[in-house]
Formats: C-alpha cells, sequence, structure tokens
C-alpha cells in the first residue's frame, strides 16, 4: 500500500543521511515545514479479486500534504511537536471524506539521578490508514473515517553502573464515525503498561527484557454482526520479551528479540493464543551510502473474521537502499507475510435459528490462511537541499484459501493482485 511504500522512503532517508530534515533554526527552536504532491494509480483501488462485485478497478487519486514541526531542545531534554494535513482525490471513486490530520508529540525530559521521563501522544483522524486501527493486516481496505489517539507514558532510572529499570504505560483507543454502520473494524480501547529491564554490553548496546500487560475492550453495536459476530472479543494480554538492541561496530545495529505471549479471552470458548513471538530488525551498513535491511516478526493480534478471536502474522522484509550520489538515490525490497487463523469458519454465529451472512453459509468449515506477497522499489532525486523527486513502484499479491462458489462460480473474497505507481514531489526542511 502506498503508506508502507512512504514509510520505506522515509527510512531510506533517515539510514543514509540525505539533506531532508535539517530544520530552519528559530531562536531556541527549530522549524520543520514541508510540502508533499503525490499522484498515484492502481489497477485494483478496492483490492478485490476480480470473482467479486467491485474486484480489478481502475482509478488514480492526488494527495496534497503539508506538514508542520517544531522542536524545542534544552539542556538534556527535548519537545517535539509535528501537525500534518492530507487532502485525497480520487478521479472515479468518491471518498467518504477528502480530509486526513495528524498530530504528533514527542518529549523526552531529564529527571535526575539519570533518570528519563517520556510523553508521547499520537493522533490521527484518518480514512483509508488501514494499518492504523489494524496493524496485522487482516482488513485492507477502508472508506470510514476514524480516530486513533495512543498516549504513552515512560520512566527509565539507573539502578547500577549497567543496569536501568523502567516503568511505561499505553492508552489506545479507535473509533469509527458513529453514523456509518458498513465500519471495517470494530472500536476499541486498549490500555497496558509494564516493565523494562536494560543491562549495557557495551557503550552501544545492551541486552533488554520487557514485561508487558495489555487489556483490550473491543466496542461492537448490533449494527456490526453482519460483518463480525456477536461474541464477546473483550481480551487480556500477556507479552515476555527478551533480546539484543545497538549497534555492532560502525556498519551493524538493529534489534533482535524473543518472547511468549498469552491472549485470555475469558467471555467466550473459541481459541486463545499461547505462543512465540519475535520482533528483528537489522542492518548492516557496508558502505556509507549503502544499507541491507533485515525485518523478522510473528505477533498475535485481535480479529474482526468470523468467531476468531485473533490471527497469527508472521512476516519478513529483505531492504536495500543506496544514495549513489549527493542527488540520486533508490530503495526496493520484498515482503512475505501469512496470516493464519485457529477456528474453522462458522455459519451460525449469530446463534442457531438466526440469520447468517451468506459468505459464511458458503464457506463453513473452511480455515482461513492469508499469504502476502509485495514487491517495491524507489527512484529518487535530489534537484536541491529541499526539494526531492521520487517514483515509487509496488506490486501485491493477496492469496486466501477461502473461496466459494455459487451460480455465477468460484468467488475470492480475501484475494487480490494490484499494481500501483506513485510519482512525488516534496519540499521540505
Amino acid at each position: 500500500m502506498k503508506k508502507t511504500i512512504l514509510a520505506v522512503a522515509a527510512l531510506s532517508l533517515m539510514s543514509v543521511g540525505l539533506w531532508a530534515g535539517e530544520g530552519i533554526p528559530m531562536g531556541n527552536a527549530i522549524f520543520y515545514p514541508s510540502v508533499e504532491a503525490v499522484y498515484s494509480h492502481t489497477d485494483n483501488v478496492f483490492l478485490q479479486d476480480g470473482s467479486m462485485p467491485l474486484g480489478e478497478v481502475s482509478d488514480s487519486y492526488w494527495l496534497f500534504r503539508p506538514t508542520l514541526g517544531f522542536e524545542f531542545p534544552f539542556q538534556e531534554s527535548y519537545v517535539r511537536l509535528d501537525l500534518g494535513y492530507q487532502y485525497k482525490d480520487y478521479q472515479d471513486f468518491d471518498l467518504s471524506s477528502h480530509n486526513s490530520y495528524n498530530v504528533d508529540f514527542k518529549s523526552n525530559f531529564s529527571a535526575g539521578k539519570g533518570g528519563k521521563f517520556t510523553f508521547n501522544n499520537h493522533f490521527i483522524r484518518g480514512v483509508q490508514e488501514v494499518l492504523e486501527f489494524d496493524p496485522g493486516y487482516e482488513r485492507v481496505f477502508g472508506d470510514v473515517p476514524f480516530r486513533r489517539n495512543q498516549v504513552e507514558l515512560g520512566y527509565e532510572m539507573p539502578v547500577t553502573q549497567l543496569d536501568t529499570l523502567g516503568l511505561f504505560g499505553t492508552y489506545n483507543t479507535v473509533r469509527f464515525t458513529e453514523d456509518n454502520e458498513a465500519r471495517p473494524f470494530y472500536n476499541y480501547d486498549q490500555v497496558g503498561g509494564g516493565l523494562k529491564w536494560k543491562r549495557s554490553l557495551s557503550p552501544a548496546s545492551a541486552w533488554v527484557s520487557t514485561l508487558e500487560y495489555v487489556a483490550s475492550d473491543p466496542k461492537e453495536k448490533p449494527a456490526d454482526l453482519f460483518l463480525y459476530t456477536n461474541l464477546n472479543k473483550k481480551y487480556s494480554q500477556w507479552t515476555l520479551m527478551t533480546g539484543w538492541e545497538g549497534a555492532h561496530k560502525e556498519s551493524f545495529s538493529g534489534f533482535a528479540k524473543v518472547g511468549y505471549s498469552t491472549m485470555s479471552f475469558k467471555d467466550n470458548d473459541f481459541s486463545e493464543f499461547d505462543g512465540l513471538v519475535a520482533d528483528v530488525g537489522l542492518g548492516w551498513q557496508p558502505v556509507e551510502a549503502f544499507k541491507v535491511d533485515l525485518l523478522l516478526g510473528r505477533k498475535a493480534y485481535q480479529s474482526a473474521y468470523n468467531v476468531n478471536n485473533y490471527y497469527t502474522a508472521t512476516s519478513g522484509r529483505f531492504q536495500l537502499q543506496q544514495q549513489v550520489s549527493r542527488y540520486f538515490f533508490w530503495t526496493a525490497g520484498y515482503l512475505y507475510q501469512e496470516n493464519a487463523y485457529p477456528e474453522n469458519v462458522r455459519a451460525d454465529v449469530f446463534g442457531t435459528g438466526m440469520p447468517t451472512n451468506l459468505e459464511f453459509f458458503l464457506t463453513q468449515g473452511q480455515d482461513r490462511k492469508d499469504k502476502i506477497s509485495r514487491l517495491y522499489g524507489e527512484l529518487g532525486f535530489h534537484l536541491t537541499k529541499q526539494f526531492s523527486l521520487r517514483a515509487n513502484y509496488q506490486y501485491e499479491d493477496r492469496n486466501s484459501n477461502i473461496r466459494y462458489y455459487d451460480v455465477a462460480g468460484v468467488h475470492r473474497p480475501y484475494t487480490y493482485k494490484e499494481n500501483r505507481i506513485i510519482l512525488q514531489a516534496m519540499l521540505g526542511w
């Protein structure tokens, strides 16, 4: 998706040290203004297979995104505020809303005796930013405005010369437009917190262990029934992870953590998650202007599909990026992800004798598994320190085993292929 490519481009800019992000000094503050114009064409705007009613519809859109950033460094602390607005308009498809907004606040305060206090807040009023409310990528298309707000608090303090103990808390809430019944996911609230222990192995690396607890409360309504179920999918989750993070010499950096996680759903009789989780991100930079990244992960996410309480996403991504000259840069990568579901499809999810969703009736007994392949690349050119041009291409193939037959033939509701081209122009400091 477009968001994935933009995130990869941003990672490329940071890792090879390009001109972007210098900022404009304004007294004790630094000002980061930017504006971006994007043109994109896709051959499958609704991300559906040709066997479905809206499958394989081509369309193009224009996107305009101004942002303002302010950073206030002082002594051993800093505050950063980023304000963003986005206007998006398709040529043929009529979006429910053209406007998205985001506000990001990050802060880091010295607390004395080596302690550190952090407060971060991420707010977005979005429309099609599906990964904001479903980061595991179960739902792939949305056209209902939503709001997400995530608050993070943290405190770290040294307890020995080598050991640091930290406390953290989180609050995350998602709300869709109340007057729209065709929501792509359900509203939910999440509250969590935990402990973090870090032991220094060298000035640039450490062994880190975290214990985290999250309580999640999905807010379902009767209008959700024909997309989801009337199950209570409220859950509590414990996750213990341990591993290495930091840098080795000047060319190798990243993190590698493994652990164990449980998701307990006490108010229904379907499967609970209990298994291995992992989060690995390693970067190798053999020369200053070239970098190789490897990302691996396994995690369970809450599900809105039939009677499944969760799905497990196992993924890997390999990426190359290079600054060929002071003007020209490129990025290329490949991602593979498999989403697996523990339960077979049930037709009577609303209870015996109650109406059933036709798709659930025709696919009952099947156990869903989605295999996602994504190939992407970017070419970029800096005309000046502040102005850059980029061209992106992405091919995505999502193959799900869920299918059903009727008088019209076979239907694959969660399978699709997409080719997407994105052209970007950005002016920024």
